[in-house]
């Protein structure tokens, strides 16, 4: 079993990184590049005031005009962002240290995405080749120089059950132990790792995951990724997108309970004169 609300956020990380990696046209942030709207307070506002909390955090990428986007997305259209070549610096550290690849053995193909729909910051994004076979891509902010994503790409020649795994979902302490020693050892929250949590499964390609969310005495929340087949690192969601994705996802979350307490016949009076507690809204879903 799996909270519906760790499947809404997973679905909001996964879309952020399928816009990356497919490249998917994007118009500016009309909002401002980074600048988010705050969450909705726990059954404050309504419907459309969290619809237009949503749009002024993210603007859906349904709505973007792709004639608006830059023709050319190899280069950021400012002179404030930094350049390939810094990015390239970044990005290529952060693969030699996390993965042990070399900088000499990488290509990079490279695009430019802006701010806009589900990509929270402009940056720049690579799709990093190894020997000719692609294996890595990360993405970094073009105004900042944060490092916002980092991935390994890989198909198993093995054939791998990718199914949930209620045992591991009961216990996944190795992982969490996993996740703290490599975040520690990385540097990855800048300092101390005050707690770590399980987050969910997944799999990539045929490759089954396991997702721990880690957090630093330094206040910085990231979201790393493990394969469950061999406890491989696959990627990281580093602070400046994880953050803005939890926040995509509370906004979203709210937005479900308020659409369901409007819309649900058998919440009407009932549920308004129950004393205790409210029923949940979100029940859990079972992965087949």
């Amino acid at each position: 079993m799996i909270a519906a609300g760790a499947l809404l956020f997973q679905g909001v990380t996964e879309a952020v990184a399928g816009a990356e990696f497919g490249r998917t046209a994007v118009v500016p942030d009309k909002s401002g590049a980074g600048s988010a709207a705050e969450p909705a307070q726990d059954g404050a506002g309504s419907v459309a005031e969290l619809r237009a909390a949503l749009e002024t955090a993210m603007p859906l990428a349904a709505e973007a005009n792709a004639a608006e986007a830059p023709e050319d997305r190899s280069r950021p259209p400012s002179v404030r962002e930094i350049s390939q070549e810094d990015a390239a610096y970044i990005g290529a550290e952060a693969l030699r240290g996390l993965f042990g690849v070399r900088p000499e053995e990488l290509s990079i193909e490279w695009s430019y995405l802006p701010a806009g729909g589900i990509v929270p910051r402009a940056r720049w994004h690579a799709d990093v080749s190894v020997n000719g076979e692609r294996r890595y891509a990360f993405s970094v902010d073009s105004v900042t120089g944060e490092l916002l994503t980092i991935a390994f790409d890989r198909v198993l020649a093995e054939r791998v059950p990718v199914d949930f795994d209620p045992a591991l979902d009961k216990d996944p302490g190795n992982f969490v132990e996993l996740a703290v020693q490599l975040a520690e050892r990385h540097g990855i929250v800048h300092g101390k790792v005050q707690s770590a949590q399980y987050a969910g499964q997944g799999y990539s390609n045929n490759d089954p995951t396991i997702s721990v969310e880690v957090a630093g005495e330094s206040g910085e929340t990231t979201l790393l990724t493990f394969s469950r087949y061999d406890r491989t690192l696959r990627g990281i969601s580093f602070h400046p997108e994880y953050a803005a994705a939890r926040q995509y996802s509370e906004l979203m979350m709210q937005l479900l309970r308020l659409t369901e307490q409007a819309t649900s016949p058998e919440r009407g009076d009932a549920a308004d004169s129950h004393d205790g507690p409210p029923a949940p809204v979100l029940k859990a879903i079972e992965l087949e």
